[in-house]
């Protein structure tokens, strides 16, 4: 039968085990988050059926992450042509893509409804 002391000692050693397996994952994942890419922001404001504000051209590196917001004043359907992208508007509220730009290229982004063409995402290989 082993000793108190010794059991104690046995549980000792196994919480730090723990801890620092705990310790490990945490390290991990700060340093996975810390390496994730910054999101590019583009903003879009439609009224109207015409573009009131927003870039004409967006310039990113493949394998960043992008986010396209866009707010309207009618039901509309934006479309990221080449990623096959598609957005449903609702008058008044920000509608959101959030995507890794994966493929290299020249893409457009599109409202359907009033045909407009809003400006395009450049995406450079690395």
């Amino acid at each position: 039968m082993k000793s108190l002391g010794h059991m104690l000692a046995t549980a000792v050693v196994s919480i730090g085990l723990f801890a620092q397996g705990a310790a490990s994952v945490a390290a991990a994942a700060e340093s996975q988050a810390a390496s994730a890419p910054a999101a590019t922001t583009i903003e879009f404001v439609i009224a109207k059926g015409r573009l009131v504000s927003g870039p004409s051209v967006v310039k990113v590196t493949q394998g960043d992450r992008v986010q396209v917001g866009v707010t309207s004043d009618a039901v509309d359907e934006l479309h990221m042509h080449g990623y096959n992208l598609h957005l449903i508007l609702k008058p008044g509220q920000r509608g959101l893509l959030d995507f890794v730009a994966s493929k290299s290229g020249r893409f457009t982004f599109e409202l359907h409804h009033a045909d407009l063409e809003l400006g395009a995402l450049e995406v450079y290989p690395r």
